[in-house]
């Protein structure tokens, strides 16, 4: 819908008129979850070619169009008719309107449904439009209702009578509903406008630089700009891009997504968003689906959880959006879980039809960049124009986004399938033997260079094999949800489902074609795998990065800016960047190379017990907590092994930690009661996102530059940057692992007022190649001076001499 109020001109489909916002069924296996899957689009062109062959004049995709007055609007409606027969001998024009469904679990909730009568509505005014044309007046118009099943390819047409009155007025009332709601909508956001000239930042003072941020960020939404801003830990990012972000949205009647990686970022964001807020606009911020789950197991089907059954009735009886959009101005995720489990309505989807009241949405990079993830209720046909993003700690993003795109299929899964399938004999399609049988060939085919100690392999998987294992897979899965809703047979984890999601992801995927894929075999414990490994996303990323209002990607190590634009996929044509000095006094800041140390792959194993030492006499020395983060959990194992007797708490960060576990590091750091040594890893949630405050954290040791591991697809990478750039080494290994490092480093940085401790272990940190993206305000002349020949007694020096409350420099 394009909407223009100086013009008074609106352009909108048939769809937007027929389709009011309506609350939909719940699971894969219901409702629109169907025409998501191939076999609707299969469908329709079957039936185009088999009207085709039957009727001379019968034409698919018909283009049809209106134009009208409604008071001082000038409206265009377009639609696109499936299927149209002009006989002009005979004066008789055939109008159909196709739609696949399964009969078995649609076709009698269909006939008495309100989306029955939204289907002929539509339907009907594709003939009300032609009959209005000069060239088809004095014809007879036959409108027919097309249903095809799914399974059977069985068709039913349903002959509407036409009653060119009864449509117009019926047209009239649709149209002027959706004019004076646009025009409702236009006042409420005037009314915003008017709240965004009174928001003031919310703090009394600024930290040092933050104006310039402020500023950045409002001219770069302002003039539809995207904006990479490089900003040292403790300038205050998370107020600076949010208080004007919201202040430039609002004024323009635009959405501001807040995304992140972590959902400490989120909580931060919130924290901003409420010192902002008196009651004047509307924050939702999304939880994870697994953590909304309101029934004892997660299966998302109104057959299974009451939750999700009769979800759209029980939403309209409620009201619930609409008493929380009137009552509430922050959609915290514990309100909605409560408020939604009251009425037994799914609490995850009823955060996602929030989405449609609120100004604000905090949430994860999945919900705007995951194409199977992301919120395309919210944002049709991909059109981003109506937000304005700010992506919060945006070097994530580019791995983030490789996952997106680099689906896989294991053998093992074919095991599971086969092994689910065949305990279940009453479910009688045997095609699935068959399916499992080629596709396990294939993979078998593919991995004929796989030999000795040679584990992983570029390929070419055969496309059509995969488009056509894609379809009849669908067929099986469509049966079997059959089978399994009849016999009322419920699975928290489907072996079968998750098996045909992965192969649509990735045979969707081996139509994209270009050089940042590559097809791979791998022998694994488990059996073969296969996968296409998105090397560079910026295509993708690029794409709704571009086609949003305004985006702003901010990181303490966003730099080099050359990096972050190509990997991101930001606009040459309107990107700006703004690198912005450390506030963090250096007299408060000790920062030491520990060069007796080599932390690489090879000799590593000969400095576990040096690296356990230093840590212990640094750490029995001082007073304070400190946290050391290592390159791997296997790194970190070796030293915590090797971990002298230290007189503070020892915490170790796990790999399988609960939720819980994690938390309760930090909560034993803010209580103050005891001192500890953190032992974490690099680009964990410890190392980045994490605001320890006052004094928290008294010094951080980065352990190694936490270069990504040499593997396969590492070098894929490095090769694939080398042809693009000449930078393969840079782009794969130096600049993620230099990353990872300043981020590290940015934990004890965290305002104006503290002091703290960086120690660096390990040689290459005197590597002109690595200290070349060390932050310019580290050292004074030269990354030289950074290193120590004694950093335990300079190290105990400093602290000892800032421990004096007079030395303490303060604002």
């Amino acid at each position: 819908m394009r909407i223009d109020f100086e013009a008074r001109t609106l352009s909108c489909s048939v769809g937007d008129l027929v389709h009011e916002n309506t609350y939909r069924r719940i699971g894969v296996e219901r409702g629109d979850g169907f025409r998501r899957m191939w076999l609707g689009t299969e469908i329709h062109t079957q039936r185009a070619e088999t009207r085709s062959a039957e009727d001379p004049n019968y034409r698919p995709e018909v283009g049809v169009d209106y134009r009208c007055a409604v008071g001082e609007w000038a409206v265009t409606i377009t639609g696109r008719i499936d299927g149209l027969s002009i006989d002009r001998e005979r004066r008789r024009i055939t109008i159909e309107e196709v739609k696949s469904i399964h009969f078995d679990l649609e076709l009698a909730a269909l006939y008495r449904s309100e989306k029955m009568q939204r289907h002929l509505f539509q339907l009907m005014l594709y003939a009300w439009f032609l009959s209005l044309k000069p060239d088809y007046e004095g014809f007879e118009f036959l409108p027919q209702l097309v249903l095809i099943d799914l399974i059977t390819g069985t068709v039913k047409a349903i002959d509407a009578p036409f009653e060119p009155e009864d449509i117009a007025g019926a047209f009239q009332r649709e149209i002027s509903r959706l004019v004076e709601e646009i025009e409702n909508d236009r006042a409420l956001k005037m009314a915003k406008r008017a709240y965004a000239e009174g928001i003031t930042f919310p703090h009394e003072l600024m930290r040092p630089f933050q104006q310039e941020m402020v500023d950045a960020v409002a001219r770069a939404v302002g003039q539809r700009e995207t904006l990479l801003v490089s900003a040292p830990t403790g300038i205050g990012k998370t107020a600076a891009a949010i208080f004007p972000a919201l202040v430039e949205s609002l004024r323009r009647g635009k959405k501001l997504f807040f995304l992140t990686s972590k959902t400490l970022q989120q909580e931060m964001a919130v924290k901003v968003l409420e010192t902002l807020n008196d009651g004047s606009f509307r924050v939702l911020r999304i939880r994870a689906k697994q953590k909304m789950c309101a029934h004892t197991e997660m299966i998302c089907h109104e057959d299974f959880c009451p939750f999700a059954s009769n979800y759209s009735e029980k939403m309209q009886r409620s009201g619930l959006v609409s008493r929380m959009s009137t009552d509430l101005s922050y959609f915290d995720p514990d309100i909605v879980f409560e408020m939604a489990r009251s009425e037994e309505v799914c609490p995850f989807e009823v955060s996602l039809e929030l989405i449609e009241q609120a100004d604000v949405i905090v949430c994860d990079y999945n919900y705007i960049f995951d194409p199977y993830v992301g919120l395309k209720r919210y944002q049709k046909d991909d059109d981003y124009s109506d937000s304005v993003l700010i992506i919060d700690e945006a070097h994530n993003l580019v791995d983030r986004g490789r996952g997106y795109y680099s689906p896989e299929i294991e053998e093992r899964a074919l095991d599971l399938v086969a092994e689910h399938l065949s305990m279940r004999p009453q479910f009688d399609v045997d095609e699935w033997e068959e399916l499992v049988r080629e596709l396990r060939s294939q993979l078998h085919e593919l991995a004929q260079p796989l030999e000795g100690t040679t584990r992983q392999s570029v390929c070419e998987p055969d496309r059509r094999f995969f488009l056509r294992q894609r379809n009849e897979w669908e067929r099986v899965v469509l049966q079997y949800i059959t089978w399994k809703i009849s016999n009322r047979l419920a699975d928290e984890t489907d072996p079968v489902i998750d098996f045909y999601f992965r192969l649509m992801k990735f045979t969707n995927l081996m139509n994209e074609e270009g050089e940042e894929f590559s097809q791979i075999i791998e022998a694994t414990p488990g059996g073969l795998k296969l996968k296409i490994f998105c090397k560079d996303p910026s295509r993708f990323l690029g794409e709704i990065i571009s086609g949003s209002y305004a985006t702003i990607a901010m990181s303490a190590t966003l730099e080099p800016f050359d990096f972050y634009r190509k990997t991101l996929g930001f606009p040459s044509d309107r990107v700006s960047e703004l690198s912005l000095p450390s506030p963090f006094p250096r007299e408060n800041r000790k920062i030491v190379v520990i060069s007796n140390v080599d932390t690489t792959y090879k000799e590593r194993g000969l400095h576990y017990d040096t690296i356990a030492r230093t840590l212990g006499e640094v750490a029995n020395a001082n007073t304070g907590n400190y946290l050391a983060l290592f390159p791997s959990y296997a790194f970190l194992q070796e030293v915590s092994a090797r971990m002298p007797y230290v007189e503070k708490r020892l915490m170790i960060q796990r790999s399988d930690m609960t939720d819980y576990e994690r938390r309760s590091f930090l909560t034993a750091l803010k209580d103050g009661h005891d001192q500890h040594l953190i032992l974490a890893v690099s680009g964990g949630m410890y190392a980045e996102g994490v605001d320890y405050q006052g004094d928290m954290l008294r010094g951080v040791f980065v352990v190694g530059p936490a270069l990504p591991a040499v593997s396969f697809e590492q070098e894929l990478l490095k090769r694939y940057y080398d042809d693009q750039y000449g930078a393969g080494f840079e782009y794969a290994y130096l600049i993620p692992g230099m990353t990872r490092v300043i981020q590290s480093a940015g934990r004890v940085i965290r305002s104006e007022k503290d002091v703290g401790f960086i120690a660096l272990l390990c040689k290459r940190f005197t590597n002109a190649s690595y200290t070349r993206y060390f932050p310019a305000d580290w050292y004074v002349d030269s990354p030289r001076e950074l290193v120590s020949k004694n950093p335990g007694k300079e190290i105990q020096a400093f602290l000892e001499a800032r421990n004096q409350p007079q030395l303490r420099i303060r604002y």
